[in-house]
């Protein structure tokens, strides 16, 4: 999965109308919710056999952090 992939696939889990940039801070997305969270979880695991955990996503700041999580 290219960058840009993996920005637009990010961009649908949040429901988000606005493009994605990977400085973005997560917290200060108004999509960045429980539910969002669980659908990112739910993604990873499909398209990366990557299991987050509560620590994992806690460690997240920014667009970026889930970026390198993911490996691209």
């Amino acid at each position: 999965m290219t960058r840009a992939e993996f920005l637009n696939e990010l961009k649908d889990i949040l429901q988000r109308d606005d493009s994605l940039e990977p400085e973005m801070v997560l917290k200060d997305l108004e999509e960045w919710d429980s539910l969002s969270i669980m659908a990112l979880a739910g993604f990873f695991d499909q398209h990366f056999s990557k299991i987050l955990h509560f620590t994992d996503i806690e460690s997240f700041i920014t667009v970026e952090d889930l970026m390198i999580a993911a490996g691209i």
